[in-house]
């Protein structure tokens, strides 16, 4: 079987390989940028969906797309699912500098997947929101395959590092309790596959 992941991030499909692996699914993953219109939407899940139906329109093909939000508690929940034109823009640098005088460095990221099989019917993995804080200062040590430059601000819960620090291990293990949006996807086509 074959899966298009309709994405230009190489780290998102690295993470989707990562997890079908891990729930032994043995899908065919191509990743292919396509050109969509981006919606102006409140959440993640509704731009994918979005998104994952322009996919779908243009190849008729088992198409999955991924969106994420990163909420920030003190600016209101700010960016939201506005994080990339938010770091094409002020980087990782400005939002520290938004956050100079605020305690409550609370944050969380919210990922959705959307997949639409070859019949055009949807399926949506939402995952357990992925909450930390934002560091003082931003390390300087980048990560290969990461999705985000925010990997080297956010401290997840029950950890004393950054994202952009952690093992591949470490980041899957560091909220036990979390289930994201792609280990739930990967548990649904481990699943379909056994039926």
């Amino acid at each position: 079987m074959n899966i298009i992941f309709a994405t230009s991030n190489t780290g998102k499909v690295t993470s989707l390989k990562y997890h079908l692996k891990r729930h032994s699914v043995h899908v065919t993953v191509q990743q292919r940028p396509l050109d969509l219109i981006e919606p102006q939407a409140d959440t993640a899940k509704e731009i994918a969906r979005v998104k994952a139906r322009q996919a779908w329109e243009q190849l008729h093909q088992p198409i999955l797309v991924d969106d994420s939000s990163f909420h920030i508690t003190a600016l209101n929940g700010f960016p939201g699912p506005y994080i990339k034109p938010m770091l094409q823009t002020v980087g990782i640098g400005g939002i520290l500098r938004l956050m100079e005088g605020y305690d409550d460095r609370s944050a969380a990221f919210i990922s959705s997947l959307v997949y639409i099989d070859k019949d055009g019917i949807e399926h949506i993995f939402d995952d357990d929101p992925y909450t930390g804080t934002v560091a003082l200062a931003a390390s300087t040590k980048k990560k290969a395959g990461a999705w985000s430059d925010l990997h080297q601000i956010f401290i997840p819960t029950g950890c004393d590092k950054v994202l952009a620090e952690l093992s591949r291990d470490q980041h899957t293990n560091v909220q036990p309790e979390r289930v994201d949006s792609y280990t739930k996807f990967a548990e649904w086509m481990e699943d379909k596959a056994s039926q």
